[in-house]
């Protein structure tokens, strides 16, 4: 399952995104992932929570992450822990340096390991719904 936070930038999706994750570790009854592009949010989020900073898989701080670089990072984090139930993501769009209409990609391979892992992927979104290509509404 794939849940999108959605707004346009400003509008609180990292703290809601923050307060899922923290909710969330009360009823899990498997590991909790969160990834992101900073180590801002290290003191925001409960210890029971894996923090992952995805700028490691950047070798020049202005390049973006490529969509196939976090998939296979992703494959790789649930391949080495098969009790991940929720994998959070924030700004997977400013990683990718990337606007909603382009991440089509991105979100079917995340249908497909979704589907396969039964882990539930949130992710926080910069635009408003309207925005959204036809395939991304389902997700909102």
């Amino acid at each position: 399952m794939i849940e999108l936070i959605y707004g346009s930038k400003g509008t609180g999706k990292t703290k809601i995104i923050i307060d899922k994750a923290n909710d969330n570790v009360e009823t899990a009854k498997g590991d909790i992932v969160f990834i992101t592009d900073t180590d801002e949010l290290i003191h925001q989020l409960r210890y029971q929570i894996r923090i992952i900073n995805a700028s490691v898989l950047k070798d020049d701080e202005d390049r973006a992450i490529e969509i196939s670089e976090l998939v296979a990072f992703i494959k790789g984090i649930l391949s080495a822990n098969y009790d991940i139930e929720t994998l959070y993501i924030d700004g997977a769009h400013r990683m990718f340096k990337k606007q909603v209409p382009e991440m089509g990609p991105f979100y079917a391979e995340l249908g497909k390991i979704a589907k396969k892992s039964n882990v539930r992927f949130v992710i926080t979104v910069s635009a408003d719904p309207e925005d959204f290509p036809e395939e991304l509404k389902q997700y909102i």
